[in-house]
């Protein structure tokens, strides 16, 4: 894909385009040719007013139901609508089956609505690195609000809480005891608590467990808890308002997440550009280790010493035997390696 139609996919994007607004998710999913050019140009045009709101819990807690309701209240009150949902990839096939979106399927004609689906693809944290970068996209493209919804985790997956200015845990009564809420994990994270499926008999009595949990935090720190039942839309109305309540009281926070977040941006960008040749390589030294010359200690150490931190700044892949070697040097940078360069990675700056 030439620079030519990145541009004009650009600024077909700029005019809000929705046909253009899938295309550009997709290529920044697959990490296509222009995949860096549409994500710097979405960093610089994000619109930080618009409220980004987290969805997380266990499978089956009713997440993707409960969304749907959500953008029905949202849609009444005159705001555009984006939804990025992430559903677990077969760890055999590499397949997904993204259900969440045959739950939303009665907004699929609603011009003020868009949802994407995403394969985990064995992302950890509960949110995949596509919907990562299409949450960016989102941002640029100027929805009202965005719901952003984890794959159904356990008690460990807590990335979705950088990502979001608002972190909103489902909890299903009857899915484990006081001693499940103590855990630490998605519990610590809850800006809101949603107990859902509210009309169930157990739903009081896991309202009294967390308020009794939080009754030691400051009124002003502690999560809100409200009880809604998805499937007749019974306090979901109560919920979309206390979005906005919590998203002002957490503004001081905005500036944190933002330092994590782009903090984890640049390593995983980094990651993610020089993946391909990394596990390239790392396949030349799988064998090298089932042969018995080398562990899979020393291998990660060699794998990591071809990442060359140049002095002006700027990551340069090099092969280490090249390095220590000192052949042909100039074929890897416009200008010799200096001895502070070899010494940080590990190699005896001796003579020519």
């Amino acid at each position: 894909m030439g620079r030519m139609i990145i541009r004009e996919l650009l600024e077909r994007f700029d005019r809000r385009d929705w046909k253009v607004l899938g295309k550009a998710i997709s290529i920044v999913e697959n990490q296509e040719e222009g995949c860096w050019e549409i994500l710097n140009h979405a960093w610089k045009t994000a619109q930080e007013e618009c409220l980004v709101v987290g969805i997380t819990g266990a499978g089956g807690a009713g997440k993707s139901t409960l969304i749907d309701k959500l953008i029905r209240i949202c849609r009444d009150r005159d705001r555009t609508v984006g939804v990025l949902a992430v559903d677990p990839s077969s760890p055999y096939t590499g397949g997904a089956m993204l259900g969440d979106r045959v739950r939303m399927n009665a907004h699929s004609s609603d011009p003020g609505v868009y949802i994407r689906s995403f394969a985990s693809r064995g992302s950890f944290g509960g949110i995949s690195q596509g919907a990562k970068y299409a949450l960016y996209l989102y941002k640029a493209f100027g929805f009202d609000v965005i719901f952003l919804e984890s794959l159904g985790v356990g008690q460990a997956e807590t990335d979705i809480s950088c990502f979001v200015d608002v972190t909103t845990v489902i909890l299903a009564p009857g899915n484990g005891d006081a001693i499940q809420l103590a855990k630490a994990g998605t519990q610590e994270i809850a800006d809101i608590f949603v107990i859902n499926k509210g009309d169930k008999p157990e739903a009081e009595m896991l309202r009294l467990q967390l308020m009794a949990e939080f009754a030691v935090v400051p009124e002003e720190y502690r999560p809100l808890i409200v009880k809604t039942t998805a499937k007749d839309g019974t306090g979901v109305e109560e919920l979309t308002d206390c979005f906005s309540q919590v998203s002002r009281r957490l503004l001081p926070a905005r500036r944190i997440k933002q330092q994590i977040r782009i903090e984890n941006e640049i390593f995983t960008g980094a990651a993610c550009f020089y993946e391909p040749q990394l596990r390239r390589y790392a396949k030349e030294l799988t064998q090298e280790v089932l042969a018995g010359t080398a562990t899979p200690f020393e291998a990660a150490i060699r794998l990591g010493n071809k990442i060359l931190i140049k002095d002006q700044g700027g990551i340069y892949m090099q092969m280490r035997e090249a390095i220590q070697s000192r052949k042909s040097i100039r074929g890897y940078l416009p200008e010799p390696v200096s001895k502070e360069v070899l010494e940080q990675v590990g190699v005896e700056a001796s003579g020519e």
